[in-house]
Parts: C-alpha cells; sequence; structure tokens
C-alpha cells in the first residue's frame, strides 16, 4: 500500500485539499470547475443510486483496496480498473475543506456527493478521467478541477541549474513529500516530484477577481507554470530552513533573506517565493 499512499500525495499536497455537478457522459471530456468559485455550490448533492460499497468495486481493481488517506476526516484510496494510478475515496466536513484540497492537485477529476451529511469525493488526483468512468451508471458527473493559473512572462528563459555537490539532501516523509518553511514561519511549502506548493498568511499575493481578498497559496509546476490556490498544507511538520542550498525530490531549494527559491534540476524553471510575493521563472 505505501505505492497507492506516495501516488495520492500527487497532489493534494500535503493535506487539508472538490465538487461536481451532472452531467451526460464524458465523449467529449470533463467540464472545468473554479474550485475558488461558488464554493457552496459544492454542498449540493448529485442525485446518485448505489452504496459507497457499490462505487468502489466498480471504479477499483479487485484487492488493491483499503490504504488510508492523510487529508480527510475519512478515506481510503486504491488503484483503478485499469491498474494504473489511483483513486481516492474522501469524506470532508465541509464543502470548502473539499475544495480546498483539490485546488492544489494537478490534474484532478473527481466525482462528487453527500454520504451521511458529509462531500464526499471520489477522485484521481494524477490519473485519468477515464478511472471514474463506471460511477456514471450510477448518476455521478466528473469534473476537471482549474485554479486561477499563470504562466512564465514571454522572453524569460530556464535559469542554469545550481550546481548541488555541497547541498543538504532533505528526506520524504512517511507520505512520500517534504514539507519546509523559512526561518520565519511565514512562508510554508511542500515538495511534490511534479509540483511545489506554498502557502503565506501574508497579504501581498494576487487579490480574488471577487475583491474577497488575497490569495494565501501557489502551486509552481516543473516547467515554471502554477496557480493561485485557496488550499491549507494542514498541519504537516516542516523542517526549518537555514541560508544555504538544499535538495528535495528533484527540487534545488536555496533559503535566503529574499524567499524560498525552488529550481527544478531537470528543466532549470522554477520560482522564488517568499510573503512578499511568487517570481517564476
Amino acid at each position: 500500500m505505501a505505492d497507492i499512499e506516495r501516488a495520492g500525495t500527487a497532489w493534494c499536497a500535503a493535506v487539508a485539499l472538490c465538487v461536481a455537478l451532472p452531467v451526460a457522459g464524458c465523449a467529449s471530456g470533463p467540464k472545468s470547475v473554479d474550485p475558488t468559485a461558488n464554493a457552496e455550490a459544492a454542498a449540493e448533492a448529485t442525485q446518485v443510486s448505489g452504496s459507497l460499497e457499490d462505487w468502489k468495486d466498480a471504479v477499483c481493481l479487485s484487492g488493491t483496496g483499503g490504504s488510508g488517506t492523510r487529508h480527510t476526516v475519512d478515506g481510503s484510496a486504491c488503484v483503478p480498473q485499469d491498474g494504473d494510478g489511483i483513486v481516492n475515496f474522501d469524506h470532508f466536513e465541509s464543502a470548502s475543506s473539499m475544495g480546498s484540497v483539490l485546488s492544489w492537485t494537478p490534474a484532478a477529476h473527481v466525482a462528487q456527493t453527500v454520504v451521511d451529511g458529509r462531500p464526499l469525493a471520489i477522485w484521481t488526483p494524477s490519473g485519468e478521467v477515464g478511472d471514474l468512468d463506471p460511477l456514471q451508471e450510477f448518476g455521478f458527473d466528473v469534473v476537471s478541477y482549474q485554479s486561477a493559473g499563470f504562466t512564465r512572462g514571454v522572453g524569460e528563459v530556464p535559469a542554469s541549474v545550481p550546481d548541488t555537490g555541497d547541498a543538504v539532501t532533505l528526506p520524504v516523509n512517511q507520505f512520500g513529500y517534504v514539507v519546509v518553511q523559512t526561518a520565519g514561519g511565514d512562508t510554508q511549502c511542500i515538495v511534490e516530484i511534479a509540483f511545489v506548493g506554498c502557502q503565506t498568511m501574508g497579504t501581498r499575493w494576487p487579490q480574488h477577481a471577487d475583491g474577497s481578498g488575497p490569495y494565501h497559496g501557489v502551486r509552481i509546476n516543473a516547467d515554471g507554470t502554477g496557480s493561485w490556490v485557496d488550499g491549507n498544507l494542514g498541519a504537516a511538520a516542516p523542517t526549518t530552513l537555514t541560508t544555504q542550498t538544499y535538495r528535495a525530490q528533484g527540487w534545488t531549494i536555496v533559503s535566503s533573506p529574499a524567499g524560498l527559491r525552488f529550481t527544478n534540476d531537470k528543466t532549470g524553471h522554477g520560482a522564488l517565493v517568499s510573503v512578499e510575493g511568487v517570481q517564476t521563472f
């Protein structure tokens, strides 16, 4: 089950981070949903048939279920019928906490309903939308999540990959990722192979379009693109970084008074993240 737990980290981010509405079939692919919008609409249960066990039997490869997930009130994970990837079955306390989890995920497809009065998300952190196709026979809709994204500026080029000879290698935790924070504790980040997710309680990051306040989370992909996120990384114990160079999950991290600079070792892209702002390259 260790592989399942590691795959489940393909983003949620460590933590505490959904939604859906009915649609007929998936011939043209899932609809896209902005998890930062209409959070209350997520509380509306999709009218579906069957039970949780029926849905697991339909989606999961026989004998692969049972491992817990780390970021919800109650959850389990399994390998889908095609034997590739992972599907999470997660209960959340509220629609907002569900949306928070999914907004961190790089490529999430989700089917949602309510069980025992709590939102239930059946979702693929990094798998294929086809993994959830069997749920359509029960009346589920499948949607994909998109956060407020950004790209590198035109003309920017990858930074040169740092020399990591003297870097301190940070071990992954029991969930398969690394959690770090600045010396002052004002910025905390999780480091996954495919992306870095950071959060701050500061108020200088971009504002929501609806004027509700600033974003407090950001996801940086290996190619230097990313998304602003309304997520919460949760309570995973971070490693406090001093002013030196570190390596984790294929990323080089340089901690300095200017913030945390994350450079993907393969692409040379990444970002400088601080409470003052996020500068991608």
